[in-house]
């Protein structure tokens, strides 16, 4: 070998040491540097047995396991979301502190009990009528913490999708570098930059990634639902123009918040990442069919009927010349009952009283009389589901009692819509019983008034006079030989306790929502189970995701991670090549220098 290609020989050396050991120096500056990976310096010899050239720089990478860090990203935000307004819903069926909603159904219960004891006492009349508020007071606020989470919740969805335009575009541009530049002089760092942008988007949204030629990056929603970013195109998400979206968890049903579109186009359903976890919270948590607030809203409904239903065929200490039904009728009086639409939450809901949807064909029937010892008119008023609010109406005008004689029972539509009915002039009456539950629809001597959780009260009526309270009921006197079955007459005691005892009874009533029959209180305390089993669920999947996102770091770690010890090793082994390297130059530099001086 001539002394020119050991000089050629050690330069390369020396070149290849330097490129290396600039390579060492750049792991160890970024050893604590967040997503950054290591990189490595590969070697080849040159061709005619010239030396040592290099061949590239890369980074230490495991590609599959980066790809499952960025899944796990996603289910990482999702859970996160939702945990932070968990707590926050716990917290409203919170009964810890003896203060909650089965605490207030227990004093109402208990108020009850002392009703039994002595019906004709109007203290036990007014406590009673105060814990009933305390019960519709507390739903209210219930109701009120519950869905007031939505607007924040649906506020952060906004903030989430400036953020994820934000880092969409970001990316569109740290892509476009990368790709621009080509060739062998691959931007590692900036390589690294994106990953860690990548995972931190893939927190937010739900996306699956898919490398392109030139280190280029396309990122797609996950599911295929449209294209995010690539090199020359960062897609824009926004809220939709449409006022009230379709409600994912139920197509017949729409919610108030507007959906999301890509592009300007609208999104089926995102899952996934932060963004898909509030709208978990937002539209099935929540305000889904099966959400929490919906499961409140029907404990709301049973509680008020069930306790209405008691109260419509109950008669105060006085009996009664004329009541007016709690409930507004709604619009459309002239519509079947069978075909109102009684669900408050529907955009095709006329006002129409909420419980008319529990009315069934029936009979209501009346004892009418100059005093409690004479109810002697008995008024029968057939009324089916096909009829309307007015058929309604007209058939109490229209009764007869068991004479054949009109004019015991009257009924109207007051100015402020609401059904009034009323005994003849100095006539008393009683409800004697309603098999088709449509006093209690209408709100005839009821507890509780409202439509739902959101506006439950205490029927005015009670809270202006104690002693329209029923806690009694009329006893039916069946005096037909010809027809044993045939109400002849009624009376009444005023000092009956036959309706505070069904109050009281209703306790331990078993009732249906849904498919679950449970008393009042059980189904309460069942939604809190679910609460909990579903808190308990999110965090046990919190910490599995974090055990697992721990792991899969420090898998990367192992590969991509920089170990100080093995770069001092490197570092020590590349000086002393560039040393002998050097010593190879300077001991050619003399060969030569002596050749010279031989010739010379």
């Amino acid at each position: 070998m001539s002394v020119n290609n050991i000089l050629n020989t050690s330069q390369s050396g020396i070149y290849a040491s330097q490129n290396t050991l600039q390579t060492i120096s750049h792991n160890i500056a970024n050893a604590n540097t967040t997503g950054y990976s290591r990189q490595k310096v590969t070697l080849v010899n040159a061709p005619m047995g010239l030396g040592v050239q290099v061949k590239d720089i890369s980074r230490q990478l495991d590609h599959l396991l980066d790809r499952r860090q960025e899944l796990g990203m996603s289910e990482t935000g999702s859970l996160d979301a939702k945990s932070r307004f968990l707590e926050q819903i716990e917290n409203i069926f919170n009964e810890s502190n003896g203060e909650g909603l089965n605490s207030r159904l227990g004093d109402l219960f208990t108020a009850a009990d002392y009703l039994v004891d002595n019906p004709t006492n109007p203290v036990n009349r007014e406590e009673f009528i105060t814990r009933g508020q305390s019960v519709a007071n507390y739903l209210q606020k219930m109701d009120t913490t519950l869905t007031g989470l939505l607007t924040p919740v649906d506020k952060e969805v906004d903030v989430l999708l400036e953020d994820v335009n934000t880092r969409l575009k970001a990316i569109r541009d740290i892509n476009a570098v990368i790709t621009g530049r080509g060739g062998s002089d691959t931007p590692l760092d900036l390589l690294d930059q994106r990953r860690q942008m990548v995972l931190e988007l893939g927190k937010l949204i739900n996306i699956q990634t898919l490398d392109m030629p030139g280190n280029g990056l396309q990122i797609m929603m996950a599911g295929g639902q449209g294209l995010l970013v690539d090199s020359s195109h960062a897609a824009v998400l926004a809220r939709s123009t449409v006022k009230n979206a379709v409600d994912p968890t139920d197509p017949s049903k729409t919610t108030d918040f507007k959906g999301i579109t890509l592009d300007g186009r609208d999104l089926l359903r995102i899952q996934g990442g932060e963004l898909g976890g509030l709208i978990e919270v937002r539209d099935t948590l929540i305000n889904g069919k099966n959400g929490f607030a919906t499961k409140l809203e029907k404990l709301t409904d049973e509680v008020r009927y069930q306790f209405n239903k008691i109260g419509s065929v109950s008669v105060s200490r006085s009996m009664n010349t004329t009541q007016v039904g709690a409930f507004a009728l709604g619009n459309n009086l002239q519509t079947a009952i069978s075909s109102l639409v009684t669900d408050a939450k529907s955009a095709l809901y006329a006002g129409a009283p909420v419980d008319l949807s529990r009315s069934q064909d029936g009979e209501m029937v009346f004892a009418v009389g100059s005093d409690a010892n004479h109810l002697n008119h008995v008024v029968r008023v057939a009324v089916t589901r096909s009829m309307t609010i007015q058929d309604v109406v007209d058939a109490i005008n229209n009764a007869t009692d068991q004479d054949g004689n009109s004019g015991y029972m009257s009924a109207s539509i007051t100015t402020d819509n609401h059904l009034r009915i009323q005994s003849a002039t100095g006539q008393y009456y009683g409800t004697v019983s309603d098999s088709s539950n449509m006093l209690a629809a209408f709100g005839v001597g009821v507890l509780f008034n409202g439509t739902a959780a959101r506006d439950m009260g205490v029927n005015t009526e009670l809270l202006d006079d104690s002693n329209t309270l029923g806690v009694g009921r009329m006893v039916a006197v069946y005096g037909d030989p010809n027809d044993p079955t045939r109400i002849t007459s009624a009376t009444f005691d005023d000092g009956d306790n036959q309706a505070a005892l069904a109050f009281s009874r209703l306790r331990d009533t078993k009732v249906w929502i849904g498919n679950q029959n449970a008393t009042l209180t059980g189904h309460y305390a069942a939604i809190s189970g679910e609460l909990g089993a579903v808190i308990n669920q999110n965090n046990e999947s919190m910490s599995a995701q974090q055990a697992a996102q721990d792991f899969l770091d420090t898998l990367r770690q192992s590969t991509s991670g920089v170990s100080m010890e093995e770069e001092l090793t490197d570092l020590l082994r590349y000086q002393r090549s560039f040393q002998a390297c050097s010593k190879m130059v300077t001991t050619a530099d003399q060969m030569m220098q002596t050749i010279i001086n031989m010739v010379g």
